[in-house]
């Protein structure tokens, strides 16, 4: 295009329309100098580069939409990968009380028959039955106690010392005192690694039953050395970290044999009736808990387990305009987990949900049926989920063993009023849940759950969506192009579309100040899957200021496969032309 040359034709007219009709002494200023040349085709130089989604995405190193390529086809998804950790799994060690325990005391009479003869007889035994020991009652009590730990079974303990003294404080000391047998009553379900071998201990009923007790100076100390204790025997529970146990000590039978040395004694010192006092003090000492069998539930915790949102305030704004509904296709979340607690025979689980947050409210979705993601008890792992609306195509690194888990509304997160801000990706109560634990070990942190996780979520448009892809050029205007009042602006192009899906192309003048002129729009299809097709599309006017033309392409999928870079529109061999009026002054 050149004005120039147009305005210089306009000029070298003027000379001859004033030949012969010059007079110095007429007044030409108010002569109308303003003169119109009619434009017909005029072609003005436009060049409009390829459209494409991966323009329009216009995708950076911190988006959180990127191409995706898995099993040789890529598309564009909201992604997002991380590594999920809890803190240790750590139940603490506890202490019992050390219970106070009365002292008791059991008095009787012995009965003594001195021989005729001490010289046929230098000594006398005598036995007696025992049964007049009051018991001593005890408690013993732990509070504090983790709340993992559900129920107790069985507590092993470090070395708790039991004592039982006792000491008669009344006999002469020429007579001594052995037990043939004694049977006591002790704490129920004490654990004992070994004992004695004329121990005998029944941890049922508590008994503990010695054959051959020597006293010297008539005294003697049972101590003994618990393990711990079996609740089993008792009706001990735990409630809000407490439990109590009671239980007594009591002597319930004995085959006491005294001996009487007569030559220890003269004949008139001798009494045939004693008095004997026997006192009985007892010692319990705390246990200190370092393993325990029972019933655990453990809920795990850590920053770790808080997965970062998916941020979507940066998505390119074609795909928020109105009448655009998004969907996931087939959207996937892969967790790889492990299971520390195997060798305990546990297992965890935990719950998953996704929560797409709006400024006004917030809807959240979750597997099917409420399905969770949970380990076996006795295989570490590492384990593979998938988490989708149907199986697919794992990613390489995930599918090993791979689990799958139904979660059909994953599609839907994006579909609403607007898009989300937020999606928030939630473990939903991850805990060892309420089971069986056999000789846990109290004190002892076990590495937490770790593993990595990846959202993958193709977009896709749901059907009756509309999706505008747009290109714009200005920068046309000058003086000249300023001058034209253009009737008729007409655009050629070879246009070539790699999307399956016929589109409406819509082209708009642009005023300056990269207005759109709306009432001078021109419109054509452009075939699914079109190549080098000439199109011609002619808007008419009144355009005034002309700077530039911008293009829209306009889609109405009617699937709901997942958008993709290899989705192009490409406008070649671009012409432009004008019709209409030129007007400037000479």
């Amino acid at each position: 295009m050149n004005l120039k040359l147009i305005k210089a034709g306009i000029l070298s007219g003027i000379p001859l329309l004033l030949t012969g009709c010059v007079d110095n002494d007429y007044d030409l200023s108010n002569i109308d100098t303003t003169s119109e040349i009619k434009v017909n085709d005029l072609v003005l130089p436009v060049n409009i580069d390829a459209i494409t989604l991966n323009d329009i995405f216009d995708i950076d190193d911190e988006s959180e939409i990127k191409p995706v390529t898995i099993n040789g086809r890529e598309f564009y998804a909201v992604t997002k990968h991380g590594d999920i950790n809890s803190q240790s799994i750590d139940i603490p060690v506890f202490s019992t009380t050390t219970p106070d325990v009365p002292e008791t005391n059991a008095a009787f009479k012995l009965e003594l028959q001195q021989p005729a003869t001490r010289a046929a007889q230098p000594t006398l035994e005598f036995f007696y039955d025992l049964d007049s020991f009051d018991p001593q009652v005890f408690k013993i009590e732990a509070s504090g106690i983790d709340e993992a730990v559900r129920e107790i079974k069985i507590l092993e303990s470090k070395p708790m010392l039991l004592k039982l003294e006792f000491k008669e404080t009344q006999l002469p000391s020429y007579i001594s005192l052995y037990f043939n047998e004694l049977k006591m009553k002790i704490a129920k379900g004490l654990i004992f690694n070994s004992l004695p071998s004329n121990y005998t201990y029944d941890p049922n009923s508590g008994d503990l039953t010695i054959t051959g007790l020597d006293c010297p100076d008539k005294s003697f100390t049972l101590s003994l050395t618990a393990n711990g204790i079996d609740f089993t025997k008792s009706d001990t529970e735990i409630k809000n970290g407490h439990f109590q146990y009671s239980d007594e000590v009591e002597v319930i039978s004995g085959r006491l044999k005294t001996t009487v040395d007569l030559s220890a004694v003269s004949a008139t010192d001798f009494s045939p009736t004693q008095e004997i006092d026997f006192n009985v003090k007892t010692t319990i000492g705390s246990f200190e808990a370092t393993h325990f069998t029972g019933m655990v539930e453990y809920h795990l915790t850590g920053d770790g387990l808080n997965i970062s949102p998916v941020d979507l305030t940066g998505i390119p704004e074609f795909l928020g305009q109105e009448g655009t509904d998004l969907k996931l296709a087939n959207p996937q979340i892969y967790l790889n987990l492990n299971n520390p607690v195997a060798a305990y025979n546990l297992y965890y689980q935990t719950g998953l949900q996704l929560v797409a947050g709006r400024q006004q409210s917030s809807i959240a979705y979750s597997p099917d049926n409420g399905k969770l993601i949970a380990t076996a008890p006795l295989n570490p792992g590492p384990y593979n989920f998938l988490l989708s609306p149907a199986p697919a195509d794992p990613l390489p690194e995930y599918a090993a063993g791979l689990q799958h888990i139904p979660f059909s509304g994953l599609s839907e997160i994006l579909s609403g009023d607007g898009l989300p801000q937020l999606i928030e990706i939630k473990l939903i109560n991850p805990e060892l849940p309420y089971q069986a634990v056999d000789r846990f070990e109290l004190g002892q942190p076990i590495s937490g759950i770790s593993g990595t996780y990846d959202f993958i979520a193709p977009i896709a448009l749901k059907n009756g969506s509309k999706i505008i892809y747009s290109d714009s050029k200005d920068g046309w205007n000058d003086e000249d192009i300023d001058k034209i009042n253009i009737s008729v602006l007409q655009v050629e192009a070879d246009v070539t579309s790699t999307i399956p899906l016929d589109a409406n192309l819509v082209a708009y003048p642009l005023a300056v100040g990269n207005k759109k002129i709306t009432g001078a729009k021109a419109e054509c299809t452009i075939p699914a899957n079109a190549k080098d097709n000439h199109i011609v599309i002619k808007m008419t006017g009144p355009i005034e200021h002309l700077d530039g033309i911008t293009f829209e392409a306009v889609l109405s999928p009617g699937s709901e496969d997942s958008l993709s870079p290899q989705q192009t529109i490409t406008l070649k061999n671009l012409r432009a032309k004008v019709s209409g009026s030129y007007t400037t002054e000479f």
